[in-house]
């Protein structure tokens, strides 16, 4: 008996041991930080819009980090988020190989930055690795459709924000102006929102008076200024990269061509945009994914954050890349793992409020039935002057001022 009673203690503390000794690997088992890459442009023609981004996922890093980490259910804890940036110089091909460094050293998942150019170089390689990207930027439609199941942007594609323009146009109080103007950059996202805007003019009722083609490297935008006016053009559509935006205002107030509306996308977005141009910025419109003027959850705090970081009010893709990092840290808790394909799903499932508004995604990795909001530059201000449909759903969020149409140069 006293040795049957020997036995099953043994066995007990056997027990207890080997139950002990599983805790401890299990607990080793977790790694020291989830590893979040984010390759961004911080040098070269897309920098101005890199350096913005940049800030933004620091703050929710340090905000996250603060609280202890992302909880990983599998490890039963929370592990602080270890973000590696690193600079594709806005070369596409450097993306790719930074996304190879990253995928090297074992990123989770990839932070994107602005601009399709990165985003056409740089999914294949994600796709390839097996490695989500969240981009806050990118208007192309086309890299959605080549089935790319590792590609996710925030931002709506050129099919739904093309036609807000002349939405908005409509909704002014006559007359209005008909007449379009259309400056096509030699881009994808580019040449994708001239075809949606010829569309969408020709349902709506304007007239296309002038449309030209221009490659990235143009400084001298005389040509096309001279067309449009000659054409009598009164709306100007165009979606220059940052550095050219200036350079064709201070053209424009030259040659003394001034449309009634300047809808640009992307360059008004630059954070010297305004500052470069002073009063001749004044009038200028752009379609926007966030504002920091917008009321939705959180924006007080990152708006406070970005001011103290930067020394500055927050640049208008700065809640869209925070977006991205709350989608993905989100994701990242839901599948309770960082197992990437477990992530990759969970970040598909996606239905949160973020400060950019709701947030849920298409199959192909678009972000569907977006707030969006047209922007215009007034005083050194950009304020919001429209909505569409869906920010239509969340008035009280989004405070509106009066769209003006911009008067003759020797009239301001």
């Amino acid at each position: 008996m006293g040795k049957r009673n020997l036995f099953l203690k043994a066995g007990v503390c056997a027990g207890i041991l080997l139950f002990v000794l599983s805790l401890g690997s299990y607990t080793r088992a977790a790694p020291k930080t989830v590893k979040i890459s984010s390759v961004l442009s911080l040098t070269g023609k897309m920098s101005a819009m890199g350096m913005q981004i940049k800030p933004s996922y620091e703050i929710y890093v340090d905000k996250v980090n603060a609280e202890g980490g992302l909880y990983v259910k599998k490890y039963g804890k929370r592990i602080p988020i270890e973000l590696r940036i690193l600079d594709d110089e806005s070369d596409g091909l450097k993306t790719q190989a930074q996304l190879e460094v990253a995928n090297s050293w074992g990123a989770v998942a990839n932070l994107g930055g602005l601009g399709c150019a990165s985003f056409e170089m740089g999914t294949p390689i994600c796709m390839k690795n097996k490695m989500t990207w969240i981009g806050p930027g990118c208007g192309g439609w086309m890299p959605h459709q080549l089935g790319n199941r590792w590609l996710f942007s925030i931002f709506m594609k050129t099919p739904f924000f093309s036609p807000m323009v002349f939405d908005m146009i409509l909704e002014q109080p006559g007359p209005r102006p008909r007449k379009v103007a259309i400056f096509e950059i030699n881009e994808l996202d580019a040449r994708e929102a001239a075809m949606y805007w010829l569309q969408a003019a020709k349902v709506k009722g304007f007239d296309v008076v002038f449309h030209k083609r221009y490659p990235a490297g143009t400084k001298d935008f005389s040509a096309l200024i001279t067309g449009a006016k000659m054409a009598g053009a009164e709306i100007l559509l165009a979606y220059p990269l940052p550095p050219m935006g200036p350079a064709i205002i201070k053209q424009m107030k030259e040659l003394d061509f001034s449309p009634k509306l300047i809808y640009w996308v992307r360059a008004p977005e630059g954070a010297r945009f305004g500052p470069s141009l002073g009063k001749l910025a004044d009038y200028v419109t752009l379609p926007c994914a966030w504002s920091p003027k917008l009321k939705f959850p959180g924006n007080d705090y990152l708006n406070a954050q970005y001011e103290k970081k930067m020394g500055r009010p927050s640049d208008l893709i700065v809640g869209s890349a925070y977006t991205a990092a709350q989608v993905l840290g989100a994701a990242i808790e839901r599948a309770g793992t960082l197992d990437r394909t477990a992530v990759r799903d969970a970040v598909r499932s996606t239905d949160m409020m973020t400060v950019c508004g709701p947030i849920r995604f298409t199959d192909q990795g678009w972000a569907k039935d977006r707030v969006l909001v047209v922007l215009q530059w007034m005083g050194g201000q950009q304020n919001i002057v429209y909505t569409n449909e869906y920010g239509k759903k969340y008035q009280d969020k989004i405070p509106l001022s009066p769209l003006k149409w911009q008067p003759k140069w020797s009239e301001r």
